[in-house]
């Protein structure tokens, strides 16, 4: 049958766990260390991950309301400068206007002396007809 050496299984049970305290000791505490350490950088990254995230979101609500307000700001601008070419533009409308129609009451006026003046011209005139259209009637 089988027979235990002692001797072997007490020698075999001490380097066994001479060599459980030796890993323990040189191998599994520093994996261990460096795993904790590894998990506690990841979380740090993580979390510093979560907080530029929230800084990116609170620039881009930032960059949004600068740009809205640039927008606002230049759609006013537009807006005032569009009434100031407006006005402008009415207020040379209107000079032309008054300039034209005192151009046009000139002519008027002048058309009107020189009405008056055909008229007393021709009115002046009107024996010198009438006197030559008596003559062509006495001819015929």
């Amino acid at each position: 049958m089988l027979e235990i050496n002692w001797y072997f299984f007490a020698i075999t049970m001490v380097v066994f766990l001479g060599l459980i305290a030796f890993l323990n000791a040189f191998f599994y505490k520093p994996v261990l260390e460096f795993m904790e350490a590894r998990n506690a950088s990841i979380k740090g990254d993580e979390e510093s991950i979560s907080k530029n995230l929230n800084d990116v979101e609170a620039k881009k609500l930032e960059i949004d309301s600068i740009i809205a307000n640039a927008n606002a700001e230049a759609k006013k601008i537009k807006q005032n400068a569009l009434n100031e070419a407006k006005e402008k533009a009415a207020n040379e409308v209107e000079a032309k206007r008054k300039l034209l129609e005192g151009e046009f009451s000139k002519y008027m006026q002048n058309l009107e002396a020189s009405k008056d003046e055909l008229k007393s011209s021709l009115a002046g005139k009107i024996p010198e007809f009438k006197n030559s259209l008596d003559k062509k009637i006495a001819q015929i």
